[in-house]
């Protein structure tokens, strides 16, 4: 009896063993880290960021100051955007809005239905397209999206139609720092007083 209570316990402890294993891989799978350059288009208007994401943070640095920032940090956990104004040494910080978000998911927002149309060698990522169909204000739109079949990342997505295009490139799935994505302590908050606030476009 007592033969087999020890082995009773001791396949306890490994099925338990196992199921700690196969759920940290999970989390480590869902917790998505990686660099690289993004690239949206809208009409005529391109703007281009080096990107770090590290879970649920996100780091851009412009090419093109946007709204003036140099460097924007969003911090999903916090519910925050930090717009850093470099040269003025300052910082805005804003709720996070939908323009704020990194979609990386394989499926898209408001997604209906996808079909595959082949396999594909994009930025150096084995991919596979997919014509996908999005519900948008009661309309529906048509996608392309080229999907890594490793990570199941969305390398890059166009509209069907050629007037919004998203599209990462240079990029490298490594673990990312975490102080990429914290406040620097040099800067000086911009939201104090309203006459102190800086003007947006520099």
């Amino acid at each position: 009896m007592e033969v087999h209570g020890l082995r009773l316990s001791i396949g306890l402890f490994l099925i338990w063993l196992v199921s700690m294993v196969i759920g940290g891989l999970t989390e480590q799978a869902a917790a998505l880290d990686f660099s690289g350059d993004r690239i949206v288009k809208r009409g005529k208007s391109v703007v281009t960021a080096h990107v770090n994401a590290k879970d649920d943070r996100w780091r851009f640095e412009f090419s093109q100051p946007q709204r003036g920032a140099s460097v924007m940090i969003v911090r999903a956990d916090l519910g925050t955007a930090w717009l850093i104004f470099s040269k003025r040494r300052l910082y805005l910080e804003e709720p996070i809005a939908s323009h704020h978000r990194l979609a990386v998911s394989e499926k898209m927002e408001g997604e209906v239905s996808r079909e595959f149309v082949g396999d594909e060698t994009l930025n150096g990522y084995p991919t596979e397209l997919f014509e996908v169909t999005v519900a948008e204000s009661g309309q529906t739109q048509q996608y392309y999206r080229w999907v890594t079949k490793a990570q199941r990342f969305p390398l890059k997505t166009v509209s069907k139609q050629g007037d919004w295009a998203e599209e990462f490139r240079r990029l490298v799935f490594t673990e990312q720092s975490p102080f990429l994505f914290e406040l620097p302590q040099r800067l000086d908050p911009a939201n104090a007083p309203a006459s102190r606030q800086p003007a947006l476009s520099d």
